[in-house]
């Protein structure tokens, strides 16, 4: 399942690479990462880049921090970091299992 995403950088300055085309990003910068598109974030200032990403489905367990590139593709590989189940499913799936609602109130999550 290939999957799409948004960037959110919160410090630091760098440089974005996507498809081939490359911007400057810093804190505040949004980038969206169109399905299986290919991609690097490089740190081209003296801070870390930070930046918060957000999956749609899910690719990474919800609890994860990655520290680098290379411990985040490692997790995975060993099966450490898989996206909970519910994500991987249809919305009507996790309704019928009473996992989301479409109204207010407690939802019965992992």
């Amino acid at each position: 399942m290939t999957n799409t995403f948004i960037s959110i950088f919160t410090s630091g300055e760098g440089e974005a690479d996507v498809a081939g085309r490359k911007q400057k990003v810093s804190a505040n910068d949004v980038v969206v990462v169109p399905a299986g598109t290919q991609h690097q974030f490089y740190n081209t200032g003296k801070t870390p880049l930070e930046l918060v990403t957000v999956y749609s489905p899910a690719e990474h367990n919800a609890t994860s921090v990655h520290k680098t590139k290379e411990e985040g593709d490692k997790l995975e590989e060993d099966g450490v970091d898989e996206a909970p189940e519910w994500s991987q499913q249809s919305k009507d799936a996790n309704e019928k299992k009473g996992l989301v609602k479409e109204e207010g109130g407690p939802y019965k999550g992992e």
